[in-house]
């Protein structure tokens, strides 16, 4: 035995949130990842279609386009889980450990579900409204693409949610490694 005292370890996984925001984090990664490749395969097809000409498509570049904006909205509610939105990081400084600590991060939660609850809403009104407009190459209609904003920002509602109930526990950190697979 060691004379060093024993403390549970902290750890940075959001081990305190439900199975069903776990999972939905998951899949919001494994979207995100789908989207990332359509991004770099309707990149490295434009890029190839310049050199040879016989392949160029001009669909590969609305495929990246749409896929960027797909996956911005997909990982919306996983980088508010995480943290990995813009934070300001000054509070929790100076009010850590405080009671204060813990009202300041239920109303940052607060604001981020009435934020994305809005936007949300916002999503689906488009949605009804998008699907006369279609995309110059794909012919998809452009509500396609509101609806990856009202998953994302009703994702971000559901994990702004979940950090109400674990605002007095540790928050997960933005961790890029557990990205790469």
């Amino acid at each position: 035995m060691s004379d060093k005292p024993q403390t549970a370890p902290v750890s940075d996984s959001p081990a305190h949130f439900p199975g069903p925001i776990r999972w939905l984090a998951r899949i919001e990664i494994w979207a995100g990842t789908v989207f990332f490749w359509l991004i770099f395969f309707g990149v490295m097809w434009q890029v190839l279609g310049r050199y040879v000409p016989a392949i160029a498509w001009v669909g590969a570049g609305e495929v990246a386009r749409l896929s960027m904006v797909a996956l911005t909205f997909i990982t919306a509610g996983y980088l508010i889980g995480k943290n990995g939105h813009i934070v300001i990081e000054v509070f929790d400084a100076i009010l850590q450990g405080k009671r204060l600590f813990t009202v300041l991060r239920v109303f940052a939660a607060v604001v981020m579900v009435i934020t994305c609850i809005a936007l949300a809403w916002e999503s689906l009104l488009m949605i009804e409204q998008g699907w006369r407009r279609v995309t110059t190459v794909l012919h998809m209609p452009i509500a396609v693409l509101y609806v990856f904003a009202f998953i994302g920002f009703t994702s971000g509602a559901i994990h702004s949610i979940a950090k109400i109930f674990a605002a007095n526990r540790p928050e997960p950190k933005l961790d890029i490694s557990e990205m790469e697979g």
